[in-house]
């Protein structure tokens, strides 16, 4: 009965205490399911039109982009701007296809398997497929439908060796990607040509158009540019700039944040203490290579370069380096010596004169010994050998053995090319064989014949062993560095003074540069994407951190970070004061000179402070006037103006100016309406093409988060 009531007189408390850990467990079970919810929630790369494309979706096209450039360039991998510039592309593509996919769905436009076919298989081949370098004939330049089909056949035919397959597989996955490349190219291409057909180009229209094409004139003027008025000579208020930003707040409209950034880089250069411990240790390897009597086994320990047994001309040699090889004996040494960031030593090996390079023709044959037929391998390359020594042509030969290996046509070729490919009897062969001699050679898994077409006159050529011995950082000196910098960094009061601390300390900083949150580089620095997707996440201005990269050092303030969406008019009312300050600059010289009352061309120019000039062969379509560049208001002088009459003042891009037509010629042209009617529509189509997307991009909206991730 006593634990009874003392149950009951606990009950409240063991209820609550219940209650708890059951909540606990709940929250706990829904905060743990709710990570991945709100991690789906937060990975947006980018949205289009409502439509969320995951940083994984984004990462892998990147990847498959990258996997095809790989494979039409050659390349095993890309340098750090071509990845940038992939990653660009393959958003600008992503946003188009979901923009246009949402229009033409609503359109009823669709690309059916049976176009596509035709597309790859049928009389008019996809653009996109013409262009690839897989399929173009290596003779003529253009598309080939024979290397289409056969890489088809190819990819389609299943292969016993593993490796093989695994190849097949790799190029069936880049046959996924083109093919998704030319049904996007299609689909996009019959939306734009819809949206060009809505803008008819009539009769009218284009007669008119094609007479001002035909229609050059020649003109006198005079400008006075905006420059030459002092920006005080007008008055620009705050209330005029609000006004004309309100006007037009579409035009500033931002896809990705601006961030503004002050920084400071440092060099991680090698110290003095450095270049003194490399110094002492090329003592030693003089000493070494001095007395040894195999100078590559020196060369490979201490030079990151190795030792070639070849002969150099002069013009492979430093100016240093011909001064002492011509006049040095046979195994002097010269160094060691500072050059730039390196010690150097040479020791000259031997000398000669011979051509410094030969031009010559060849064919391998894979050797006999890999494939266990040596004797017959031998008999062949025998055979081939007297056939060209009875009188056939090398370069037919070769073509007969390889269609594609341009008659067996090396070019010229000098001894250090040669080494690698066939050691020292290669070189040996090639350059002391007469012009016009076969040589056949056995070398390591191949036969060889050469025949020497020319040979360059003989020079003066060196072997030469040098050691070069680069000066880096030391491990040392690099932590010198960054303690340094590690101290200015946790200094409490570096965000609000980190110009004044980092100048103190001999740093330059730039002040407040901004910079687009998507940009690749900060002032084309290799491998500062970092510094601004750091800026671009970081909440607090202010912040300040150091980056490491290879051999340099990145030190940078978040001063302000501005939202993507409309720009404030802090940030582009410089600009808008400008256009406003130019406009009131060409009302007053405007004004300025009809007060003058003046009728001569060169007394404006006079009163201008300026002078006349020409142009010439300027109509009314000239997008860029010679000396001028755009200049409307010149375009439709040269079209319209009476001839001989002064016409202006008249306000332009650069300046006020007044011109004279002197002349017009017309052109010799027959009108084709049926032409210039489908020049125009081409152009409507180019039009419809650059604008539609950017007009999609405002009213179905695209939110661009990239720089959260990449």
């Amino acid at each position: 009965m006593a634990t009874l009531q003392k149950i009951r007189d606990k009950g409240t408390l063991l209820v609550i205490v219940i209650g708890v850990a059951l909540l606990a467990f709940v929250l706990g079970d829904l905060l743990t399911s709710g990570t991945t919810l709100f991690g789906r929630a937060q990975d947006k790369a980018f949205v289009v039109n409502g439509k969320v494309i995951s940083t994984k979706e984004y990462a892998d096209k990147i990847t498959q982009f990258e996997e095809f450039q790989k494979m039409v360039s050659g390349q095993s991998s890309l340098d750090e701007n071509t990845s940038a510039q992939i990653r660009e592309a393959v958003y600008q593509q992503m946003v188009r296809q979901q923009l246009v996919a949402e229009q033409t769905d609503k359109l009823g436009l669709h690309v059916s398997k049976e176009e596509l076919n035709d597309l790859v298989h049928g009389a008019s081949i996809s653009p996109v497929l013409q262009q690839l370098p897989f399929f173009v004939d290596p003779q003529t330049g253009m598309f080939s439908r024979t290397a289409l089909v056969d890489f088809l056949n190819t990819i389609n035919m299943p292969s016993p060796n593993p490796e093989e397959q695994a190849i097949v597989n790799q190029y069936k996955s880049l046959w996924l990607f083109i093919e998704d490349m030319v049904r996007t190219q299609r689909l996009e291409e019959k939306y734009i040509s819809l949206l060009s057909s809505a803008v008819v180009a009539n009769d009218v229209e284009a007669k008119n158009s094609f007479d001002l094409s035909q229609q050059n004139a020649e003109m006198t003027y005079a400008v006075q540019n905006y420059f030459t008025l002092p920006d005080s000579s007008v008055t620009v208020t705050d209330q005029e700039i609000k006004a004309y930003y309100n006007k037009h707040k579409d035009s500033y409209r931002l896809e990705a944040p601006l961030v503004k950034i002050s920084y400071f880089t440092k060099q991680v250069a090698p110290s003095e203490e450095d270049y003194a411990e490399v110094e002492a240790e090329s003592h030693v390897a003089f000493t070494e290579l001095q007395q040894t009597q195999n100078p590559a086994t020196v060369v490979a320990d201490y030079s990151q370069v190795p030792y070639r047994d070849v002969f150099m001309s002069e013009s492979m040699l430093t100016p240093d380096q011909i001064e002492f090889v011509r006049s040095a004996a046979i195994n002097e040494l010269y160094g060691p010596v500072r050059e730039d960031d390196s010690y150097q030593i040479v020791k000259l090996i031997d000398r000669t004169v011979a051509p410094d390079s030969v031009h010559f023709r060849m064919m391998t044959i894979p050797s006999g010994t890999m494939v266990g037929q040596d004797s017959i391998v031998t008999r062949f390359t025998d055979s081939l050998y007297n056939v060209i020594r009875e009188g056939q042509s090398f370069a037919a030969v070769a073509n007969s053995l390889n269609p594609n290996s341009n008659g067996g046509d090396v070019g010229w070729a000098r001894e250090m090319d040669l080494i690698s490919f066939g050691g020292a009897e290669m070189v040996e062969a090639v350059f002391s064989t007469p012009v016009g001699e076969l040589v056949k050679l056995s070398l390591p898994g191949q036969q060889v014949i050469l025949q020497i077409e020319e040979r360059t006159r003989p020079v003066n050529k060196y072997k030469v062993a040098i050691i070069d011995m680069p000066v880096l950082a030391s491990e040392k000196t690099s932590n010198n560095i960054d303690n340094e910098l590690n101290q200015l960094v946790s200094t409490p009061e570096v965000g609000a003074k980190f110009n004044e601390l980092a100048s103190e300390k001999g740093f330059f900083v730039m002040p407040n540069i901004t910079v687009s949150a998507n940009e690749f580089t900060l002032a084309q620095i290799p491998g500062t994407r970092q510094v601004i997707t750091w800026a671009a996440n970081e909440k607090k201005p202010g912040s300040v951190k150091k980056f490491d990269l290879t051999n340099l050092r990145v030190v940078a303030r978040v001063d302000q970070v501005i939202p993507s969406g409309t720009a404030p008019l802090s940030e582009v009312s410089d600009r808008i004061r400008t256009q406003l300050v130019n406009e009131k600059k060409a009302e007053k010289i405007i004004a300025d000179l009809k007060d003058q009352n003046l009728t001569d061309l060169d007394a404006y120019a006079e009163a201008m402070n300026s002078r006349t000039d020409t142009v010439r062969f300027v109509n009314f379509n000239t997008q860029n006037i010679t000396g001028l560049g755009y200049e409307p208001v010149m375009n439709a002088v040269s079209a319209f103006a009476p001839l001989n009459s002064v016409v202006g003042p008249l306000k332009g891009n650069m300046g006020v100016y007044v011109v004279t037509v002197t002349n017009r010629t017309q052109g010799s042209e027959s009108y084709d309406a049926e032409s210039q009617k489908r020049g125009m529509m081409d152009e409507n189509a180019y039009r419809m093409q650059m604008q539609s997307i950017e007009v999609l991009k405002q009213k179905l909206g695209v939110e661009d988060n990239r720089y959260r991730f990449f």
